[in-house]
C-alpha cells in the first residue's frame, strides 16, 4: 500500500505540533575542534552534534542547563576517551535538569588511581541529566581506600538523573578497602531512575596481595532512592578478599529501592571470605519492593562464609521488603535467604533463548504471568524499549487480559525495525516482520504517552497520532526527513498497530522505536 501522505510534510507538522526547537546546532569538529569547546560555547536549548571519531577528552559539563550533546552515528562510531588521565565526564551543578542530554557515545578510558576514586566514567554530583543510549565501558578505579562508581557515580540530595537505555559494561573497581558499584553507585541522598539498561561484565576485585577489601553491588549499589526497572543485569562479579555482597544489586541499609521487571542472571559473589547474595544483597533496614524479576543461575560460593546465591537479606531487623511475581530459579547457594517470596512467585526455568541470549522463548512460563494492574509508568517499556503487555500468548487478551511478562524482556514475534541513522535531508526505512502475513498501520508522534488499548496492548504514543502508512508484512516504509536545521535533536516515536493476524484474528501492537533526528 502506498503512503497516504508525504512524510516530509508530516515531519514538519510533527515539529510544529511538539513545540519550538531552537534552530542553533553546533557541530564538532567542523565548527568546534573539541567537544569541550562546543560545550563552553553552547547556550540552553542548543544541540551539539558530534561526527564519528575518537575524542581524547575529559569533559567538565558547564552549569548551563538544556544542552543536548549527541553523537551523529551512535556509540559504535563515536567515542569520548579520557586516555587513562582521570574520569571521562563530570556533571557537578544542581542547575542541570533532565533537559540536559548526553546521548550516543562510547564513554571509556577513565582511570583513577588516587586513594579515593569517585565516578570514573560519569560523575554526577547534585545534577539531574538524562544519560541515554551510550556505551559506558572500560573505566577503572584502582585505589587503596574508596572506589565508588566505575561506570556511574550519582551523589547529592539534589541529584535525580535519568539513566536510560545504556550499555554499562566491563567497568572495574579494584584494590580498595571499599569497592562499591562497579557499574552504578547511588548515595548521598541522591535519587535516580535506572531504566532499560544492559549492565554486564562489571567487577569489584582484589588483585593486589596486600589489599583486603569489600565488593558491594558489582552491577548497582543503592544507598539512596532508586527506581531500577526493566534492566538486563548479567554476569557481574564481586571477587574481593573480604566482604562480597550483591553480584547484581546491593541495597544498603539507608536505601529505598523499587526493583521492577529486571533480569538478574549469571552474577557472582566468589571472593575469599564472605560471599552473600549472588544476585541481590539487602542490608536489614533498607526498604525495597522486588516485583516481576527473573533471578536465575546466580552464584554465592567459595570463601569461608557464603549463602543466598539468589536473594539475601541481613538478619538484622528494620526495613520493609515486598516481593511477588518473581521467577527465582537455580541459584547456587540458595534462592531466598531471610526473605518471603510472595504468593505469586514461581521457581521454574525461565527459558532464555540461550545461555548468552536472555530473551524469552514463546513457551516461557514468564510470558503473560503478571496481571495488568501492575503496569505502571515505571515499567511501561522493557529493556529494548518495547511496550509492555504485548500479548505474548497471542490470545488477544480474550482469556487473561493483557498481562506483563516477568523479567526485563517482553516477548513478541511482531517487530517494527528501523535501519540507518535519521539525518536531515536523507531517506531511511522502516520494516515490519511477523511469523505470518499481517496488515498493519504505522504511526509516528513527537510525544510518548502510556495508553492501554484493550485488547491490543500498550500504546506508547499520545492520542494525537500522525498517520504515516498502511501496509502488509512485506512492505518497507520510507521516511524522508527535510533538510531543516530546526529538526536537529527532535525525538520521534514510532509504533505499528497490527490490524489482523491471520493465525489468531487478534489485533496487536508492536514494539516502540524511538529515534532522534541528527
Amino acid at each position: 500500500m502506498r503512503p497516504i501522505v508525504d512524510l516530509s510534510i508530516r515531519v514538519g507538522l510533527l515539529f510544529a505540533a511538539v513545540g519550538p526547537v531552537d534552530a542553533q546546532v553546533r557541530r564538532v569538529p567542523s565548527q568546534h575542534a573539541t567537544i569541550s569547546a562546543a560545550l563552553a560555547a553552547a547556550s540552553s536549548g542548543e544541540t551539539i552534534l558530534v561526527a564519528p571519531g575518537v575524542y581524547k577528552e575529559s569533559l567538565v559539563w558547564p552549569k548551563t542547563d538544556g544542552i543536548r550533546l549527541m553523537a551523529e552515528e551512535g556509540p559504535a562510531k563515536t567515542t569520548i576517551d579520557a586516555n587513562k588521565a582521570g574520569r571521562v565526564i563530570m556533571f557537578g551543578s544542581s542547575s542541570i535538569s533532565r533537559a540536559t542530554v548526553l546521548e550516543g557515545f562510547t564513554i571509556t578510558g577513565g582511570l583513577m588511581k588516587t586513594s579515593r576514586n569517585y565516578g570514573v566514567g560519569i560523575h554526577i554530583n547534585g545534577a539531574s541529566p538524562t544519560i541515554r543510549g551510550n556505551k559506558v565501558t572500560g573505566n577503572t578505579g584502582d585505589g587503596t581506600s574508596w572506589n565508588y562508581g566505575g561506570g556511574f557515580y550519582i551523589y547529592g540530595s539534589s541529584a535525580n538523573p535519568l539513566v536510560i537505555a545504556n550499555e554499562i559494561s566491563s567497568n572495574t573497581l579494584q584494590n580498595g578497602s571499599w569497592n562499591y558499584g562497579a557499574g552504578i553507585y547511588i548515595s548521598g541522598g541522591a535519587r535516580g531512575d535506572i531504566l532499560g539498561n544492559y549492565i554486564h561484565g562489571n567487577q569489584n576485585l582484589t588483585v593486589s596481595s596486600s589489599s583486603t577489601g569489600r565488593g558491594h553491588g558489582a552491577g548497582i549499589f543503592v544507598d539512596g532512592a532508586a527506581l531500577v526497572a526493566s534492566n538486563l543485569i548479567v554476569n557481574n562479579t564481586n571477587n574481593t578478599s573480604g566482604w562480597n555482597y550483591g553480584g547484581a544489586i546491593k541495597i544498603e541499609r539507608r536505601g529505598n529501592a523499587l526493583v521492577l521487571n529486571n533480569t538478574l542472571a549469571g552474577n557472582r559473589c566468589v571472593g575469599t571470605i564472605y560471599n552473600y547474595g549472588g544476585a541481590l544483597h539487602v542490608s536489614g533496614s533498607a526498604t525495597f519492593s522486588f516485583i516481576g524479576n527473573i533471578v536465575a543461575t546466580n552464584t554465592a560460593s567459595g570463601g569461608t562464609f557464603k549463602g543466598g546465591g539468589g536473594l539475601y537479606r541481613d538478619s538484622s531487623t528494620g526495613g520493609t521488603p515486598t516481593l511477588d511475581y518473581n521467577d527465582v530459579w537455580s541459584n547456587t547457594g540458595g534462592d531466598y535467604s531471610n526473605l518471603t517470596k510472595g504468593a505469586n512467585s514461581i521457581a521454574v526455568d525461565p527459558q532464555f533463548v540461550s545461555s548468552s541470549d536472555w530473551h524469552l522463548k514463546s513457551s516461557s512460563p514468564c510470558v503473560d504471568a503478571i496481571p495488568a494492574k501492575h503496569l505502571t509508568s515505571a515499567v511501561e517499556m522493557d529493556f529494548e524499549a518495547d511496550p509492555r503487555r504485548l500479548d505474548g500468548d497471542l490470545d488477544g487478551g480474550k482469556t487473561n487480559g493483557a498481562r506483563l511478562d516477568i523479567g526485563a524482556d517482553e516477548f513478541t514475534d511482531m517487530r517494527l525495525t528501523y535501519s540507518g541513522t535519521p539525518k536531515l535531508g536523507t531517506i531511511s526505512w522502516f520494516a515490519f516482520t511477523a511469523p505470518s502475513s499481517s496488515i498493519y498501520i504505522l504511526f509516528m508522534d513527537g510525544k510518548r504517552g502510556n495508553l492501554h488499548l484493550e485488547p491490543f496492548g500498550n500504546l506508547l504514543l499520545t492520542l494525537g497520532l500522525v498517520y504515516m502508512h498502511g501496509g502488509t508484512t512485506t512492505g518497507k516504509v520510507p521516511w524522508l526527513i527535510p533538510n531543516a536545521p530546526a529538526l536537529a535533536g527532535l525525538t520521534t516515536h514510532h509504533q505499528a498497530l497490527i490490524l489482523a493476524v491471520p493465525t489468531t484474528g487478534a489485533a496487536r501492537l508492536t514494539n516502540l522505536v524511538t529515534l532522534t533526528v541528527h
